[in-house]
């Protein structure tokens, strides 16, 4: 209700003033909110489109993937890290990021799921030669066996990666195999060169006869 009359004017003044400094308050709390939202926004963008600048297609080793997973978790951490964007903003960039990681994620799966399928296709193939070769050793025409060392060599050049696991083992497997049939060849023209050495000795010897 009313007050005094000669109070009226001044007791509004400084009902005014002190609601001014609220208001103040007010606006400088939402205006500073808002600068922060705004950078937080421009924080999530940019993160955003730090995922979405991995492409998937431009792996080609476990290492790049694994390089790339490393540094999609570090982003999220960081978004982890970073405040609230606006509220009509925040959903939509979470929405856009999560989709993203995801993307990726789903990527690097069917990648590593992939490649694992191929590299034990690969493992079946080489043991398959790795079973010729050894097979061939019961055959009596070296010269014979030994070309087909060579072609399955050659086959062999063109089978793919396997698991790093057995990626030695099988190579030392074939490479046995294959080396027996050229040391085999090696010994037989050493022992057909000796002979011949006799033979020339001894036709030699009827020439001087």
């Amino acid at each position: 209700g009313p007050v005094a009359k000669e109070l009226r004017e001044s007791i509004w003044e400084e009902f005014k003033e002190a609601s001014a400094v609220v208001n103040r308050r007010h606006q400088d709390f939402f205006e500073k909110r808002k600068e922060e939202e705004t950078a937080n926004e421009e924080r999530k963008t940019h993160l955003c489109e730090e995922v979405e600048s991995i492409v998937p297609a431009d792996l080609k080793t476990f290492n790049e993937w694994r390089s790339a997973a490393d540094r999609i978790i570090d982003l999220q951490k960081q978004w982890k890290e970073t405040g609230f964007a606006s509220r009509k903003s925040n959903t939509l960039l979470y929405n856009r990021f999560r989709r993203a990681c995801d993307d990726f994620f789903a990527a690097k799966t069917a990648y590593f799921q992939q490649t694992r399928d191929e590299f034990n296709s690969n493992l079946a193939k080489k043991t398959a030669l790795c079973e010729k070769a050894e097979a061939l050793k019961d055959t009596d025409d070296i010269q014979k066996a030994t070309a087909e060392i060579v072609k399955l060599q050659a086959e062999w050049k063109k089978i793919g990666s396997v698991p790093r696991k057995v990626s030695d083992e099988v190579w030392q497997r074939f490479t046995t195999a294959c080396n027996y049939f050229f040391d085999e060849r090696k010994r037989i023209n050493r022992e057909r060169r000796g002979v011949e050495n006799e033979n020339l000795e001894a036709k030699r010897a009827i020439i001087v006869k």
